[in-house]
């Protein structure tokens, strides 16, 4: 398991369906069971998904391109 080392300071919202939910909940218990481990919580579970997909971005997705961002604010 990963230590973290960045406080935690910011929160995001986000909507999802009732489905949804319980889907998630539903491979949060699952892994628990499979790795005979206490589940851990939505929170961390939804932050370990955007995690992963920020570290598969490559790094030129992760900095500002004003050439990019000046041509978004001239539509």
């Amino acid at each position: 398991k990963k230590i973290m080392t960045n406080r935690l300071t910011k929160k995001l919202q986000v909507l999802l369906s009732d489905e949804t939910v319980t889907i998630i909940n539903r491979i949060i218990l699952n892994d628990a069971l499979e790795n005979e481990d206490r589940p851990i919580s939505v929170s961390a579970f939804i932050r370990n998904l955007i995690e992963k997909e920020i570290k598969h971005r490559p790094s030129a997705a992760k900095e500002w391109d004003k050439t990019k961002i000046s041509k978004l604010k001239n539509k």
